[in-house]
C-alpha cells in the first residue's frame, strides 16, 4: 500500500463510497484519498482512520447536557446549500486549520468544479436568523462521512463543532446508518482529538482491518520506519561532516499524484550543498520508504503561489518545512542500500565540486 493514493471519480454510488470509506479513504475536495501519514505540528505524524459503530451508540451523558443546553437553538438538516452565512462561518473557521488551507468553502468542496460527487447534506444551526454553526456530511448505503465542521467563535461555549457532529451522529441512527467516519487521528499531534470523545472507536490497521487496538496500529505505522532512515543518514551526515539542513518536505504527497519520477514523494529531506551540475537544482538525500533504500537525487525547486499563499502560519516556518514544490530527477539521482554508502558517495561529489569551484560552496538550507 502506498504512503499516499488519490482517486477523483467522474461519479460514485452510495454502495462505492461505503466500499472506499471502509478501505480507509477519505473525501479530499471532490475525490478521495488514502495517506498513512501527515506533516504537521513540525513532525511526521501516523495518520489512523477512526470509525464509530451506530448500532450500539448511546451519547454521553455530557453529549446529552450539550444538546440539552442548545435546545433552544433551530436545527436545519437537509441537502447541503451553500448560503453567505454558511461561506462567513468558513472564513472564520479556517484560521484554525493547520497545513494547506483552501481560500474559500466552494473549493474546500468542489476544488472550483461545478459537480459534486457525492451525497452532500448539511447541518446548519440557527439562533433567530443568525447562523451559529454548520456541518457538511456525505452518506452512502449505510455509512456517513462527517466532512467539515464550522461555527462563530462567539458561540464557543455550546461547543458548535462537536454539536454539529452529534446531530449528524443524530440524524445518521434515525435513518437507520451503521457507521459513522469522522476521519482520521494523529498519533504525535492532538489536532484532531476532540472526536474521539464522540464514542468507542474502531481504527483502520495497515491490513485493512478494523480493530479497536490503536496502540498496535501506532506500533505498525510505516513512520517509525521513515524516522528510523533518517536518523541513520543523519548520523552518517555528520560523522562525515557533511553541512546539511534536515527539513520536513510538506508536499511529498504531491509525488503520489503523478506517476513516479515527477516530483519527490520523501517527507523527510536532507538539503545538501550544491552537487548537481545545474545550477536550477538543489542536491537531497533521504531514505526512499517506497524502496527501502537510501537517495540522493537533484530536484529543481518550483515556486507555486497558490500553495504558498494558501497555507497556515506553521507551514511557513523555513527551519522547519521545505516550502517548494521538488520536481523530481528521475535519471539524476542515486540509490544505496546504507546511509554509510550514500553518504561515501556525497563525499566523492561534494569534493570533485569544490576542486571545480574552490571558492566556496551555495548550501540551499532554506528555500
Amino acid at each position: 500500500m502506498p504512503l499516499v493514493e488519490f482517486y477523483k471519480p467522474r461519479s460514485l454510488s452510495k454502495q462505492r463510497l461505503d466500499k472506499y470509506l471502509a478501505s480507509g479513504w477519505f473525501r479530499s475536495s471532490n475525490g478521495v484519498f488514502r495517506n498513512r501519514l501527515l506533516c504537521l505540528d513540525g513532525k511526521l505524524c501516523s495518520v489512523v482512520n477512526i470509525r464509530l459503530p451506530l448500532k450500539d451508540h448511546s451519547f454521553s451523558r455530557s453529549h446529552q447536557r450539550l444538546l440539552r443546553k442548545a435546545e433552544s437553538f433551530r436545527v436545519e438538516i437537509a441537502p447541503l446549500l451553500i448560503c453567505g452565512q454558511m461561506n462567513a462561518l468558513y472564513a472564520f473557521t479556517k484560521s484554525r486549520f493547520k497545513g494547506f488551507v483552501f481560500p474559500e468553502l466552494h473549493s474546500f468542496l468542489f476544488d472550483y468544479m461545478d459537480r459534486n460527487v457525492f451525497s452532500s447534506w448539511h447541518v446548519k444551526i440557527y439562533d433567530g436568523q443568525r447562523l451559529i454553526a454548520a456541518s457538511v456530511f456525505d452518506f452512502g448505503k449505510i455509512g456517513v462521512m462527517s466532512v467539515l465542521g464550522m461555527y462563530d467563535p462567539e458561540y464557543k461555549s455550546f461547543s458548535p463543532g462537536i454539536l454539529t457532529m452529534l446531530h449528524e451522529i443524530r440524524w445518521a441512527k434515525e435513518q437507520g446508518f451503521t457507521r459513522y467516519y469522522p476521519g482520521y487521528v494523529l498519533d504525535e499531534a492532538p489536532t484532531f482529538d476532540y472526536k474521539l470523545g464522540l464514542g468507542n472507536y474502531e481504527y483502520m490497521g495497515l491490513s485493512g482491518r478494523w480493530s479497536r487496538d490503536y496502540e498496535k496500529i501506532v506500533a505498525d505505522s510505516p513512520v517509525h520506519q521513515i524516522n528510523s532512515g533518517a536518523e541513520e543518514l543523519e548520523r552518517a551526515l555528520l560523522a562525515a561532516k557533511i553541512p546539511h539542513q534536515r527539513l520536513l518536505y510538506k508536499l511529498f504527497s504531491l509525488g503520489y499524484a503523478y506517476p513516479e519520477g515527477t516530483f519527490s514523494r520523501q517527507p523527510i529531506i536532507f538539503v545538501l550543498p550544491e552537487l548537481s551540475e545545474n545550477p536550477f537544482k538543489i542536491s537531497i538525500a533521504a531514505y526512499d520508504f517506497d524502496k527501502d533504500m537510501f537517495r540522493l537525487s537533484h530536484p529543481l525547486p518550483v515556486q507555486d503561489t497558490y500553495l504558498s499563499d494558501n497555507q497556515s502560519s506553521e507551514f511557513q516556518d523555513p527551519n522547519i518545512y521545505y516550502d517548494m514544490i521538488l520536481q523530481d530527477s528521475s535519471d539524476d539521482h542515486i540509490f544505496c542500500p546504507s546511509a554509510t554508502t550514500l553518504v561515501m558517495e556525497i563525499n566523492r561529489l561534494w569534493m570533485k565540486k569544490a576542486q571545480k569551484n574552490p571558492v566556496g560552496h551555495v548550501f540551499l538550507g532554506k528555500p
